[in-house]
């Protein structure tokens, strides 16, 4: 599996690639307490987490790197993100450029929104689709009781 990271056609090098990326996130739900200390919990799907990285540019080109970056941010436009072989369609939310010497070295702070996560398509509307099947099966179960 290639480790290169690339954002909208930006290609990082192996100087201005970070030394970690994240990835990961939380499940979105609703939670309803009830009389009792009862819960019924609605799960929503998953809630990818920002992915956020840092690093610096140093090449000639680094200077002209950041200023593009910052462009996409002000564009605010779905870009592709691939690292490690992961995928993601983001925005970038936040993008910060410190120049310690013009032109070819830039320190760098990035944080991507993610918009969609297209290998939690196989997972699509599964927690739904079980949450439906259990609450089907309990009024049945309810039927049958009474």
């Amino acid at each position: 599996m290639a480790d290169v990271l690339t954002l909208g056609g930006v290609v990082f090098d192996d100087f201005s690639t970070p030394r970690e990326m994240m990835g990961g996130g939380s499940q979105a739900m609703v939670v309803h307490k009830l009389p009792g200390g009862e819960r019924v919990i609605d799960t929503l799907g998953p809630d990818e987490a920002d992915i956020h990285w840092q690093g610096q540019f140093f090449s000639d080109d680094a200077y002209s790197t950041a200023l593009l970056l910052d462009a996409m941010r002000a564009a605010g436009q779905v870009l592709p993100l691939s690292w490690g072989g992961q995928f993601r369609l983001v925005i970038i939310s936040n993008f910060i450029y410190r120049v310690r010497r013009l032109p070819n070295w830039v320190l760098y702070e990035i944080t991507c929104t993610v918009y969609q996560n297209p290998q939690l398509g196989a997972l699509a509307g599964i927690s739904s689709s079980v949450d439906s099947l259990i609450q089907d099966d309990l009024g049945l179960a309810i039927g049958l009781l009474s």
